[in-house]
């Protein structure tokens, strides 16, 4: 019998790589759309107490220029990665509500990403590809030599500090491995 399970390769990419430049533009752009995003929902929550979700988000940013600066499937993913941070707070704030004690304080509501900084970029498994043990990505000549032999699911550019970290997600077909019953025997020493 064999089993599916998910895999990462994690590809470190620093100042002096050819894929520096793309990942940072990449990453910036993310980082403006997820803000962008996040003050309108935030907005709505405080003066209205109605949370916006993914969907309707998506259809109200589909024309606004922070969207449009990404691929549309890397749009898509950076709003649902907000929307899945809201999930968690409103989860937070139940928590919070039945047992105060298990938090040092109230939950905030998900925060900004710094002006200057970065956003984890996901792309999807239909705009990257893997060719001869190569990476390639969506409107790009640009390619990552990779070792991964199994089927894509996704692939996202980290900002890590000086470095971005590119996790390709793959699923791999493995072999159940047939361990021995276990027999097992017991001394009782009578101490």
């Amino acid at each position: 019998m064999k089993i599916i399970v998910k895999r990462v390769e994690q590809i470190q990419i620093n100042k002096n790589h050819e894929l520096w430049p793309y990942c940072d533009k990449i990453c910036f752009a993310a980082k403006n759309l997820y803000n962008y995003a996040n003050y309108i929902k935030r907005q709505e929550f405080i003066n209205n107490h109605k949370w916006i979700r993914y969907r309707d988000l998506n259809k109200m940013l589909k024309e606004h220029e922070t969207y449009k600066n990404l691929p549309a499937q890397i749009a898509q993913q950076t709003l649902r990665l907000l929307d899945r941070n809201w999930k968690a707070f409103f989860r937070a704030m139940k928590e919070w509500r039945k047992d105060k004690s298990k938090f040092n304080g109230r939950p905030n509501l998900p925060k900004y990403k710094k002006k200057n900084g970065r956003s984890v970029a996901i792309f999807t498994n239909q705009q990257c590809k893997i060719k001869d043990e190569h990476l390639t990505f969506p409107k790009t000549d640009l390619k990552l030599k990779t070792r991964i032999t199994g089927k894509l699911r996704e692939v996202r550019i980290i900002p890590k500090g000086s470095v971005y970290v590119v996790e390709i997600v793959y699923e791999k077909e493995i072999a159940e491995i047939q361990r021995p019953p276990k027999r097992i025997a017991g001394i009782d020493l009578g101490l």
